[in-house]
């Protein structure tokens, strides 16, 4: 018996002379019935609107959900190091998950952490249980998609508070679902993506005008100091005060090819003799890098162990460049102020934040292990010839195998 196609991938019929009436028919009633389904949940979430943002010396409590990915929480937070600067006494809460709240252990700014790890919305009636005992005055929604799914999360945090998120009032109804729905002043792709967070929080409260602010991470001091006598005992033999750091690992679809790493390692031993190389991946991948590294016998090339986040934040916060293609770590650098060789797949609001950087993209279609070892190369050598001490600091976009630069200033 033939396997039965799944429906996302069965072929859509086209109508070369538009939709049939009967289809536009069937499309209107969709979108009525979508209509007074939103108006009708926002009447049940109760919503508050608001037409403008809310003073602050209203606001006793904040409470900011971001239970997506890692990189996700580290953009967003300059939202709590802004409220807590500007009004210390304020309440903070943020929501995450396992992927990402290991990140804020250490964290003085947040006064309540919750996660919010879930597989379906039911999950979410019972988790906000413990949330909505704080009685949050607003909750500002850090996950920008499924509306209506985070519609009823915000309002199950709390029952009575001010939600809000990033939107544009629509045909269909979202602005139903949230007291405040800002709309950003550029496309998203044309904004970085904390930009596009402090413009929400100042979109909810109103707050003194100010540039926007670089994400930051607190590290425990603990693995802070472990981390730099262990990298200090791998460096002090050869007698080495910088090194750059190298990650290899990322997502299947994200690698960058792991002989080409091996060979980027051996490169830069023999051109820049005053660098060590520090390779790290992820832990279940410990013992085949120590095998590699111990067969290609690299000069200065060590590999080191991050059993966590904050390790691998402390580890680049000793660095001189990083290179990567996780934008887990493009952000974690990002945040540390460290200049960046990094692989995307396409450009957009998930670049590197206000720090020097190269941007190496494959050509458009192409997998990152596509990405020829001489471009790589070129990027690394570019960036460890510089100075890196100015004001200024400067994305450079490389586009395909033929590489051409856009310079983009972001300071």
């Amino acid at each position: 018996m033939a396997q039965r196609q799944h429906y996302k991938y069965r072929e859509q019929k086209e109508y070369p002379k538009g939709l049939p009436w009967h289809k536009k028919f069937i499309r209107g009633i969709e979108r009525i019935n979508k209509v007074l389904f939103l108006r009708l949940l926002g009447k049940i979430l109760r919503i508050h609107p608001r037409a403008e943002p809310i003073p602050l010396s209203e606001v006793s409590s904040v409470l900011i959900i971001r239970y997506d990915a890692l990189g996700d929480m580290i953009v967003t937070t300059p939202l709590w190091r802004i409220l807590k600067r500007l009004k210390p006494e304020i309440t903070i809460g943020v929501a995450g998950s396992f992927k990402n709240l290991d990140l804020l252990r250490a964290d003085p700014d947040i006064d309540f952490l919750y996660d919010y790890t879930a597989s379906s919305l039911r999950d979410f009636f019972k988790i906000s249980e413990t949330t909505r005992k704080q009685q949050w005055d607003v909750v500002l929604m850090g996950n920008f998609n499924q509306k209506t799914r985070n519609a009823v999360i915000s309002r199950l945090a709390s029952p009575h508070g001010i939600t809000a998120t990033v939107g544009s009032p629509n045909v269909e109804g979202h602005q139903h679902l949230f007291s405040r729905l800002v709309s950003l002043p550029l496309p998203m792709n044309q904004m970085p993506m904390t930009e596009q967070l402090q413009y929400l929080l100042s979109g909810v409260i109103a707050l003194p005008e100010a540039k926007p602010e670089r994400p930051s991470i607190v590290i425990d001091n603990s693995i802070e100091l472990s981390v730099r006598q262990e990298v200090g005992s791998l460096l002090e033999k050869p007698g080495f005060s910088k090194f750059v750091l190298l990650n290899i690992d990322a997502p299947a679809f994200k690698k960058w090819n792991l002989a080409d790493n091996i060979k980027l390692a051996q490169s830069i031993s023999n051109s820049y003799p005053e660098y060590a190389i520090i390779l790290t991946s992820l832990p279940e991948n410990k013992v085949k890098m120590e095998g590699l590294l111990k067969e290609a016998d690299i000069q200065r090339a060590f590999y080191f162990a991050t059993p966590d986040i904050q390790f691998m934040t402390a580890l680049i916060r000793c660095s001189s460049l990083v290179i990567t293609p996780d934008t887990s770590i493009v952000h974690l650098a990002s945040a540390e102020n460290k200049p960046i060789v990094s692989f995307h797949l396409t450009a957009g609001e998930w670049l590197p934040y206000k720090v020097d950087a190269f941007v190496i993209l494959p050509v458009k279609g192409e997998p990152i292990s596509s990405i020829p070892f001489e471009t790589v190369w070129t990027a690394v050598k570019t960036m460890l010839d510089e100075r890196h001490d100015r004001n200024d600091r400067t994305t450079r976009l490389v586009y395909g195998e033929n590489p051409s630069e856009v310079v983009i200033r972001t300071d």
